[in-house]
Order: structure tokens, then sequence, then C-alpha cells
């Protein structure tokens, strides 16, 4: 009996005090606050917890955000108080701030200013005092001594605690400002100092270099010796820098201790698991083939030119490794190409992301891979180009899916682009030696939607308001241009100009308008028709100006019809290093189109660009072009012929001053045009190059004129700049006349600006 009744009262006891257990485990966080705050705000303590009012109450998470709350740097102190309410629990977080930073005091700073050395730090007044961040602070400023040239200097602080409030006092010892003296090397045996020195930022005093030791250079230096001497098969090579100060600290001598060690050259170059293409397929084009100097650089380059042989034929799983074996004896690397080929991939889907702005159609239609061809590495190459040359994007990459979708061979091609400004607004003022002073006001949208109100950006199109007004021309423009009318590839737009020009014997005003239809061939060829129809008024004569010139006194029209056709294979028209640009055209003018000039243009202008190593770019360009009256039109209208001399034609001679000249001394134009550009360029740095050119080219007033004896070639070498800026590239050129005419000079400059469409 006693035993039926102690059971179920255990079970009853056992059962409530479960029941306490979980009511006491399971407490909620009914209020959170905090006490002695003075600085920094309850909200932000708040933040940094993980307890959360309404949330459930844990010890092991209370102790977590003690430590949270230490690891901001903001308290000496954090405790915390729990008190139990109704059905939950106050959690009361009590905490001693660290003090205020009062003031920050410095000593010994002659060099440089008190607010530049503030501009440096992180700390600020009126904030609680992180000494983490003071210590990241004094560092800072020794770095900016050092680049100064006080490498020496040494800075010291102290801290001054007074009623919660804290005064930082820096001391600065500047000690003598160094400077690098010489640079030498020992040990370069395979490479003279000379050579070693244009590897390096480091330089000693110049006109151009201040000769100061700058952090962190030295280190950057050697890593640049180091890859150099491997790129030319010195694998082993060994470097090590060292500075020494003299006289008084303020020269600085750095040697570089080299030891070479033995320059590698290729042995033998095998390759094992190719089946598609032989041996002597994939070897073509290699650059570390047997006896040459061996290179970690080429052969990465090397490994890609055999994935790119497979890419290009639809093989993207295609995998190729390099394997190396260095013989110290022989001083030969082995080197073996290991295969993976696997099989042809096709497109499955095309995916564009990236694209905030344009509209996807736009990314599409210039891709030249579709849903179900098959992967060609040539055509993504060329997408790739055309991409670029929208203008749109300052980054465009192509990558595929890992694993093939629902089917083995079919991948999808992922599109990224990374859209640049495309919209412009520019005003600015400048001088050119052709235009004289100029000012301008330039509205662009490169990517122009005309129904997409109100951002109106998306759909491709171009769009251009211009106006130029100075001492020598005043112009105004307005150009459109759709470059895929109603979803074809059809170019269509049209420009509207007033454009007047101030010349030396006569005023020139020009009011008209073209319209084009335009179409690809191909992928490189493009066929083109532009009517334009203008006014001409010739205006302000002088007494002294030639017959040639006085003749079109007055107003007359032009109605045209052009054909242009364009071949072009450059990689980029913004900035091309390969490639071909040919152009030729042919223009109609008067007969059945009316207007009051007849006249038939011929015109060819070829341009072909070879890469020079990494930076250079060499440039040939020929122009030839003729141009006849006919029909009523007894002559060419001065203002339809062709001019030479100045920036854009040959360069060292006045403008329009090469070529046929009136009885009165003054060009008048030629009928028959032969301009030969040859210009080198060399990249200095981002956004600037520098040149160096040959022209030679003349003008002739007939086609009876244009024979050997009366040939007379104008020719000119010369040097100069290319900048590129927000307002459009930048060209400053000296030409130097090599057959001048008498009284000219032989050397001129030649100033221009041009604004792309």
């Amino acid at each position: 009996m006693k035993r039926n009744i102690i059971l179920p009262v255990m079970i009853t006891i056992l059962f409530c005090a479960g029941n306490l257990f979980a009511q006491k485990a399971s407490r909620i966080v009914k209020e959170i606050d905090v006490l002695n705050n003075k600085v920094v705000s309850k909200q932000t303590i708040i933040s940094k917890l993980q307890t959360k009012e309404r949330g459930e109450y844990s010890p092991m998470v209370l102790s977590d955000d003690i430590k949270r709350l230490y690891a901001t740097g903001l308290f000496d102190d954090v405790s915390a108080n729990v008190v139990d309410l109704d059905k939950g629990v106050k959690v009361i977080f009590n905490v001693q701030e660290k003090p205020v930073l009062e003031k920050i005091v410095f000593f010994g700073n002659k060099r440089i200013k008190r607010r530049k050395l503030l501009s440096q730090m992180k700390i600020k007044k009126g904030e609680i005092l992180d000494q983490f961040k003071l210590k990241d602070d004094i560092e800072a400023l020794k770095k900016l001594y050092a680049e100064k040239g006080y490498a020496l200097a040494q800075i010291d602080y102290r801290l001054e605690v007074k009623e919660s409030k804290v005064t930082v006092t820096i001391t600065v010892t500047e000690n003598a400002r160094s400077r690098i003296k010489k640079i030498c090397f020992e040990g370069n045996n395979a490479f003279n100092s000379k050579r070693l020195l244009k590897l390096i930022k480091t330089k000693k005093r110049g006109w151009f270099n201040s000769g100061f030791l700058k952090e962190g250079i030295l280190e950057e230096d050697t890593d640049r010796f180091i890859a150099f001497y491997q790129s030319e098969g010195f694998v082993d090579v060994k470097i090590d820098s060292r500075v020494e100060y003299r006289k008084n600290n303020t020269q600085l001598y750095i040697l570089f201790k080299i030891e070479e060690g033995k320059q590698y050259k290729i042995g033998t170059v095998k390759i094992t698991g190719n089946a598609v293409f032989p041996d002597v397929r994939l070897k073509e084009g290699l650059e570390l083939i047997r006896d040459k100097v061996y290179s970690e650089y080429k052969l990465r380059s090397d490994v890609s030119k055999i994935q790119n042989i497979y890419f290009d034929e639809g093989y993207i799983s295609t995998t190729v490794k390099a394997d190396t074996v260095l013989n110290a004896q022989t001083g030969r690397v082995d080197i073996g190409y290991s295969v993976r080929e696997g099989s042809i991939a096709y497109v499955d889907k095309v995916n564009v992301t990236g694209n905030t702005r344009t509209k996807d159609m736009i990314v599409r239609r210039e891709v030249k891979l579709f849903p179900g061809d098959r992967y060609n590495g040539e055509k993504l190459r060329r997408s790739r180009e055309r991409m670029y040359n929208l203008g749109y994007f300052e980054e465009v990459t192509f990558d595929t899916a890992e694993k093939p979708t629902t089917l083995p061979d079919k991948y999808d091609l992922d599109v990224f682009v990374k859209e640049s400004k495309t919209g412009e607004f520019s005003f600015g003022a400048g001088y050119s030696s052709v235009d004289k002073f100029v000012g301008f006001v330039d509205l662009t949208q490169r990517n122009f939607d005309l129904f997409n109100a109100p951002t109106f950006t998306g759909a491709g199109q171009k769009l251009r308001v211009r106006m130029e007004f100075g001492s020598a021309r005043k112009d105004y423009e307005l150009g459109f241009v759709e470059p895929w009318f109603l979803g074809y590839p059809l170019s269509v737009g049209f420009n509207l100009y007033s454009r007047t020009r101030d010349w030396d014997k006569y005023d020139e005003k020009r009011i008209g308008g073209n319209v084009f239809l335009g179409k690809e061939f191909g992928e490189y060829w493009q066929a083109k028709v532009t009517h334009r129809y203008e006014g001409i008024r010739i205006s302000n004569v002088t007494d002294d100006a030639s017959n040639d010139i006085r003749a079109e006194t007055g107003k007359n029209y032009i109605s045209s019809l052009a054909f242009d056709i364009t071949h072009d294979t450059r990689d980029s028209i913004y900035n091309p290093t390969k490639g071909l640009l040919n152009i030729y055209s042919l223009e109609y003018a008067g007969g059945m189109l009316g207007g009051d000039k007849d006249f038939v243009r011929y015109q060819t202008m070829h341009s072909k660009y070879f890469p020079v190593g990494e930076k250079s770019v060499f440039e040939v360009k020929g122009r030839a072009g003729m141009i006849e009256a006919f029909d009523d039109s007894k002559e060419v209208p001065i203002y339809e012929r062709f001019y030479a001399g100045g920036a854009n034609t040959i360069r060292g001679y006045k403008e329009r001053r090469v070529g046929p000249e009136g009885e009165q001394g003054d060009p008048v134009g030629g009928r028959i045009q032969a301009i030969f550009n040859a210009e080198y360029t060399y990249n200095l740095a981002k956004n600037l190059k520098w040149a160096f050119f040959y022209d030679i080219g003349n003008v002739w007033r007939t086609l009876n004129d244009f024979h050997w004896d009366m040939l007379k070639l104008k020719a000119s070498i010369g040097t100069g700049i290319r900048v590129k800026t927000p307002l459009g590239p930048i060209r400053l050129d000296y030409g130097y006349a090599l057959d001048p005419k008498e009284g000219d000079s032989r050397g001129r400059f030649h100033f221009s600006m041009s604004h792309e469409f």
C-alpha cells in the first residue's frame, strides 16, 4: 500500500520540478538598460549585443557580450547584472568609458605643419580615445615623414588623463633629411647596372626625382629584379639589398647584392595526351623551344597558347599542365605538356549580367555565339572587341559554367559587363593651331534611348549636341545615330549643322545636314550611303584675294550622294594596337541631284597597326583623293578641294600651305591629293603616350600635274604627346619641315583636341 502511494507522489514531484526548471531555463529578456555611458549612446551599445529584448536569456551569450563590448576599445570596464521580473529578466550593463580625447599637441614638427599631420590621423577630438588607432596613427606619421625624406624621424607619444579627459602629446624628432646619392650593384655579370636601374622605382636624386627612400620600395624593387632574372632563365637567383647612411645621415647609398646562379636553357619539349591535334600543330608558335632561354612567364604563355588552340575549336574543357625538370649539371630545362582534351562543347544559354542601364539585347546582338553554336574562341575574342568598341563598358568578361547543363556537351555562356559613364556634359576652352582660341559646350550620350524617359539611356543610340565658338570659327551641331534600325543591323542617322570659318582672305559659312544609312556585311565590312545638302556662303573677300577665291563669292548649294565602304579589323576603334582600317569613298554631287555645283570625288584611306612589344604601336597610313568637275561646273569650288599642311596632314608646315597657291600667294587647294604618315607611339603612363612621326605628301592642282617630275613631295619629322582627357583626346606635336617654303620656319607646334562621337 505504501509503495503504491510513494510512486505517484515521486512522479508528481519530479514533474513539477521539471516544469520549474524549464521555466527557469527559458527566461525571456524583458528589458535591456545601460548605465554610466556619457559619450557612447545606449543605441550604439545595444546594437553590438547578441542579447536582445524579447529574446531568450543565456548566461553564455551575456558573457560573450561583455567580451564584445571590451573588444570595441571604448570601455575600461564592463559588467552586467540580471534582475528577475515577472516571466522574464532585465539585463543591466554597467560601463566605464575610456577618457575622451580633449587635445592633440605636437612638439618638434618643423618640416611638416600640424594641419598636415592631423590629416593623417584617425583619432578625433571629442571622441573616446582608441589606443589601437593611436598606434596606427603614429605609424602613418612615420610613413609621411619617410615620404618627405626623413626616414630616420622618431615619433613618440604620451597620454595625460584628467577628469575623464585625455591629452595626447606627440613628440617628433625629425633628424636629418636623407636623399639617395648612389645605387650600386654587386654580382651582376649577365646584365650591366644601367639596364638594371631601369627596372626599379628607387631613383637617386636628380632633376626629376626627389631621391627619397619610400617605405616598402626596396622590397618591391627586389621582387622586380627576381622576376626579371627568372624571365631570363636565372631560376636560382638570390638578391639582397643594403642601405648605408653617410655624411651625417644626409646621404643614402644603396647596394643590391646579386647571386645570379646558372642561366637555364630549354632541353626537350614533349606533349602527351593529344589526339585531336598533332604535335606540330600544338608546338607552332611556342616561344620555349630547344636552346631558348627558359622563362616561367613564357612557360605560362605557352600553356595558354596550347589551350587556346583547343578552345578555338570548341574543346573548352581541355586542360594543359606543364611539368619542368631542371638539370643543374647540364643547365637544361626539359618541359612536358600533359593535355587532357575532353569533348567538343556547345552553347546552351547566353546569360548577361552587370548591365544596369543597358538593355540585354544591346549586349546580346554583339555576342557572335548563339545557343546551339559550337564554342569558338575567335568569335568570343571578336565579341569582346565589338562590345568594347561600343564605348558603354569598361570591363567585359566571358565565362563558361564549370559543369554542363542537362546535356553533357552543352554549357551556359555567362557574359559579365561593367558599365562605364556614357553620358557627358562638358564645357571649356582651348587653343588649336588650326582654329585658334575656341570655347565649347558639348552634350553627348553614347547609350541613348529616345523612348525611355526620364533617363533616356539603354538602347545604344547616340545623341550629340555641340556648340563651338572662337576667334576663327563658330560651329553648332546636332547629331543622332540608331545603330540597329527596327531591330535589324542597319545604322541610320542624321547631322544638322551650322559652321562658320574665318580664313585669311575670306569668310566661309556652311548650313546644312546629312542623312545616312549603313549596313554591315560579314564581320569586318560595312557599306554606307549618305545624302548631303548644304548651303555655302563665301563673303568678306579681301581685295588681294586670288581669282579662285573671288570667283566663289556669294551663296551656292550642294546636293550630293556619297558611297563608303569600310573594312575594319582593328582590335579597338579607340586605342588600336593591331589590325587594318581601309576606307573607300565615292561622292557624286549635282547632276540629277540638283544643287549649284557638279563634281565627283574619289577618296581612299588605309591604316595598318603593328604592336611593338607591350607598350608600343607602329602605324602606317596612306591617303589619296581625286575630285573633278563635270557638266555645268567648269571648276571645283575652293571649299571642296583638297588641302594639306598642318596638324592632320603634314605636320611642320602651316595649315593648308602645302599645295597650289593663287596668284596672290594664298592657298587655293587642288584636285589631287596623296599623303603618307608613319607614327610610333609609346605608352608612358595611363592616358599618356609619346609619339614620333614622319609625314610626306602633296596636293596638285590637276591630274596633269601629277607625274614624277612635278611630285615635289613635302616631308617632315617630329615628336609629340597624346593625352586622353575627359574633354577628349589631346595631341601636341612638334613638326620639323624638311623642305619649307622660303620665309617659313622649319619647326612648328601643332595643338589639337578631337571629340569622338
